[in-house]
């Protein structure tokens, strides 16, 4: 077959295309340099496209990876050869995927995305993991295995809460074995740093068989994988290839397997001998039959009314961080407001174009003009939304208008209805968010939640201005509302803290202290209430373990 491909195959970079060596062919197309069919995403769609290659090489298939990353030419859903999603981050861009995936023919996801993504429009399919190893990059190096346990990956704690928690258990070990928690290390110094680890530690974001696994057990090192991942029995076995962990078991696990050099050893060594089969120069003869085999699942979205088919338009190009994008942004955006101006996520969609730092719509107080009409515009449209008022809510909040902001988290505090839920804004950065994405995806997400996120927000605004009591009944019913939410878990203890409470105080940070992983205000601030208390050995303890965590993490690895 002849196999156009769009975006990072197998989500690591161009290896596997170039190492391939099968019977397909395999070209890449996109809007970048070095595309062997480049296009143009402004005047060029889908179709135009497909239609000039085929003058010159008539393609059979189109594989169109991360695609709520790397968007597909204009109309994907009207070309004349099959075409194949392959999707990587639907817990961040579950509202750009729901829909949008209805444009192909086929999609493929991890396994726990097969329930996320099924909707009446889209049927995702499972074939195998979807990411690789860079071979000529991801191998053993000559050097030892100086480092104990190893954790190098995004250490957004906010967006990785789980995962924050059990790092943190793993930095409280590094009194005892050569701990190192990292970030920011890529290409032959990132598989460097693999292969001097005995292990490295590993935990997925949604429950798959992740590109870290294919990393590691490529450069020779012990893998350690959560054990209620959903995939990793299907490709690995468990005590032989790859070591699992829970909660109640990672620090034993560690312990073991650095003890017992030889069973470490072994383990590495089986899990580094499947390493090639999953490279992706050698997978890409199933996926291609896969998709050559599969009848398509239809392309339903065109399906769609012609005003969600704009809105859908807009979610898939909008807020881009490409700035190839923006044009047709700009232009979604005035189509949109036309055909939807009573749609409060219409409304949602043009304020997010607006707070987008990257959107360039003119000077600072125009553009704040802007998303606040937008914002207050579609909550005006539906009141009765929690989200629709918390997103109100925070407009305000960043632009520094107490008064406007109360107004909207009153009104997101008593709003019934989820309705916008998929539609929230927020950033990487905020906890909140990126666990109530999650929930939207898992159909999970509760008004409780909004609700809860409003009182700590309002008690914040109270405690500001001294209303420390009404600030304190705040807080315990967001509690009782959503547990799960520590944001206002240090104003709490700082409230109790001030109205003379102060052993209340403490026990109420302490006993919250291990869901803040990597807090070390909070640890700092502990420090100096129970200093204040007289409890010098608490403070001595706190202090010991919060230098143990501190000392497994770098800036920048060890040599």
């Amino acid at each position: 077959m002849k196999v156009l491909s769009h975006g990072i195959p197998f989500f690591c970079d161009e290896t596997p295309v170039s190492l391939y060596d099968g019977p397909h062919t395999i070209r890449y197309i996109g809007n970048w340099e070095g595309a062997r069919y480049r296009y143009d995403p402004l005047t060029e769609s889908a179709p135009e496209v497909i239609g000039r290659v085929a003058r010159d090489w008539k393609a059979d298939l189109l594989l169109c990876w991360m695609p709520e990353v790397h968007p597909p030419p204009r109309e994907i859903e009207h070309v004349s050869i099959p075409t194949v999603a392959l999707v990587s981050d639907w817990n961040v861009f579950y509202p750009l995927l729901r829909l949008n995936l209805a444009r192909y023919d086929l999609v493929l996801c991890d396994k726990p995305g097969l329930r996320v993504l099924r909707n009446d429009w889209v049927t995702p399919h499972h074939l195998f993991p979807l990411y690789s190893q860079v071979t000529p990059v991801h191998k053993p190096c000559q050097r030892g295995k100086d480092i104990d346990v190893l954790f190098v990956g995004n250490l957004n704690h906010a967006a990785h809460a789980e995962r924050a928690r059990y790092l943190e258990r793993l930095a409280k070990l590094s009194e005892r074995h050569r701990v190192v928690i990292t970030s920011g290390v890529f290409g032959s110094a990132y598989a460097e740093l693999l292969s001097r680890a005995r292990i490295v530690f590993n935990h997925s974001i949604r429950g798959e068989v992740n590109l870290r696994l294919f990393e590691t057990l490529a450069c020779g090192s012990l893998a350690m994988i959560e054990e209620a991942n959903q995939e990793i029995r299907d490709w690995l076995e468990p005590g032989r290839e790859v070591v699992l962990y829970n909660a109640g078991n990672v620090e034993e696990r560690l312990d073991y397997y650095l003890e017992h050099e030889d069973e470490r050893a072994a383990v590495a060594a089986a899990g580094h001998a499947r390493a090639a089969e999953f490279a992706g120069e050698n997978r890409f003869d199933r996926l291609i039959d896969w998709a050559a085999s599969q009848a398509p699942d239809g392309r339903r979205f065109d399906a769609l009314s012609p005003g969600e088919r704009l809105l859908q338009d807009l979610l898939m190009y909008g807020c881009s961080r490409w700035p190839v994008y923006h044009p047709i942004e700009v232009g979604l955006i005035q189509k949109v407001a036309a055909a939807l101006p009573d749609d409060p996520r219409a409304w949602t969609a043009i304020g997010q174009h607006f707070v987008n730092p990257y959107s360039h719509v003119g000077d600072e107080a125009r553009r704040q003009e802007r998303y606040i009409k937008a914002f207050v515009q579609a909550h005006r449209l539906d009141p009765e939304s929690a989200p629709y008022a918390l997103n109100a809510a925070s407009i305000f909040r960043s632009c520094g208008m107490d008064a406007q902001e109360e107004q909207h988290l009153i009104a997101a505090k008593q709003a019934p209805a989820l309705t916008g839920a998929v539609r929230l804004v927020g950033t990487h950065a905020n906890a909140f968010w990126a666990r109530w994405h999650r929930r939207v995806a898992e159909r999970q997400a509760s008004t409780s939640m909004i609700h809860a996120e409003a009182a700590i927000r309002l008690a914040t605004l109270y405690a500001r201005n001294g209303a420390l009591g009404p600030a304190e009944d705040l807080l315990r019913e967001a509690d009782e509302l959503d547990s799960a939410n520590t944001g206002g878990a240090r104003l709490f203890s700082e409230i109790l803290w001030m109205k003379g409470e102060r052993e209340e105080a403490v026990d109420a940070a302490l006993s919250r202290l291990r869901e803040m992983p990597f807090d070390m205000q909070a640890r700092e601030r502990l420090c100096e209430m129970l200093k204040e208390l007289g409890r010098g050995a608490e403070v001595r303890a706190l202090a010991e373990e919060s230098s143990r965590i501190a000392a497994a993490c770098y800036d920048v690895p060890p040599p």
